[in-house]
């Protein structure tokens, strides 16, 4: 199972990193990710499709620690979805 994670945040200088390395860190699988390109000085909004390493894992834990992150204006998370299969 697949959750995505919805994070807005203020772009700077290894602020991608540092969510990506949170999210990883925290027991979850970057399945696929989205970041449409900001104009200088708006807010940006970074799309994750993550799986936990193990059951045990929540993604409500995740999305708390991502938005106490300093750059996070807000987090998101949708159901959890069935991965679908490549063809």
């Amino acid at each position: 199972m697949t959750c995505r994670i919805d994070i807005d945040f203020r772009p700077g200088e290894g602020a991608v990193l540092r969510l990506i390395g949170l999210v990883e860190r925290r027991g979850f699988v970057v399945r696929a990710m989205n970041l449409p390109e900001t104009r200088a000085g708006a807010s940006a909004r970074l799309t994750l499709d993550v799986a936990p390493r193990d059951a045990g894992r929540r993604v409500e834990t995740v999305c708390a620690q991502l938005a106490k992150m300093y750059e996070v204006v807000a987090v998101n998370s949708a159901q959890p979805r069935a991965l679908e299969a490549a063809s």
